[in-house]
């Protein structure tokens, strides 16, 4: 389950990587012709008036272009989004596994303590005796 996370996380974060200066470009360029599309938009040519130009074929094609840049910007963030919960998840994941990783050590610590306890009593039971080293114990207890 970690190994996928990560590969989520690794492919998000390389989709960001990508889409970075692109998204710095387009959200400049969206913010510029948003503004004031008049002021950017090229002259009529010589059989038609400037204004039919711009509004008829200029202007639309503007909207079009703006409309699309600021889709793209919004599935950055979507995207940035999606990664920043991934990479989230993941470090939840991670630090559950270090506590795990952690727990099974002390239990495995435990473990080797208790084998040692055994081997110990059983030597106990070679020298004493079975009947003797339970009687032993059952005192002890």
């Amino acid at each position: 389950m970690q190994a996928k996370k990560q590969r989520q996380v690794e492919l998000q974060e390389r989709h960001l990587k990508e889409l970075a200066p692109a998204v710095k470009n387009m959200e400049r360029l969206a913010a510029q012709f948003s503004d004031d599309p008049e002021q950017v938009l090229p002259e009529a040519g010589p059989m038609e008036s400037a204004r039919t130009y711009r509004e008829k074929k200029v202007k639309p094609l503007w909207e079009k272009i703006v409309k699309v840049l600021r889709s793209v910007y919004r599935a950055y963030f979507d995207l940035k989004s999606k990664f920043e919960r991934l990479q989230g998840q993941y470090n939840r994941v991670t630090e559950r596994c270090n506590s795990y990783s952690a727990r099974l050590d002390k239990v495995s610590a435990e473990n080797k303590s208790l084998m040692r306890e055994v081997r110990d009593y059983e030597r106990l039971r070679q020298v004493l005796g079975p009947e003797q080293a339970d009687m032993m114990l059952e005192a002890a207890r």
